[in-house]
């Protein structure tokens, strides 16, 4: 063989050389990849299960404080919805004392605030009672 024979055969032997270098290459850097996505994937998934867990105990912390303020606040409304019922109550029942009061006034029969306060809590209208007639209506019927 010459020269030119022995140069084709070292040539082919360096490509088929070069070719397997670079199917290894390509099988290296692929195993490598993928060795190098499993272990990302590995932590993201360690990662986000971390997270999760701290998003939930969390979120059990918050709600057990909401329900904790939410309670305070039902309490606290539940007295002063109480303490309001009592005022109006009170409120109420001074209404009444004075229109019974006034009433009696009008009719001429009151005669203390004592009194106009027994008259409340127990009233009573004999059969015969009627209203007094206004005085000085007679006179401005007369001279209207």
């Amino acid at each position: 063989m010459g020269r030119f024979a022995e140069d084709m055969g070292r040539l082919r032997d360096e490509i088929e050389s070069e070719r397997i270098a670079r199917q290894t290459l390509i099988a290296d850097t692929r195993q490598e990849i993928t060795d190098a996505a499993q272990a990302f994937i590995s932590d993201l998934k360690t990662t986000v299960e971390t997270l999760q867990a701290d998003f939930r105990e969390a979120h059990a912390d918050m709600a057990e404080a909401a329900r904790a303020d939410r309670n305070a606040f039902l309490a606290q409304l539940g007295s002063s919805v109480a303490d309001l019922q009592r005022q109006t109550v009170a409120l109420v029942t001074e209404l009444a004392e004075e229109r019974s009061a006034g009433a009696q006034a009008w009719r001429g029969t009151a005669a203390s605030p004592a009194q106009a306060k027994a008259a409340h809590k127990t009233p009573h209208k004999t059969a015969g009672q009627q209203k007094p007639p206004v005085k000085g209506a007679a006179g401005a019927a007369k001279h209207g």
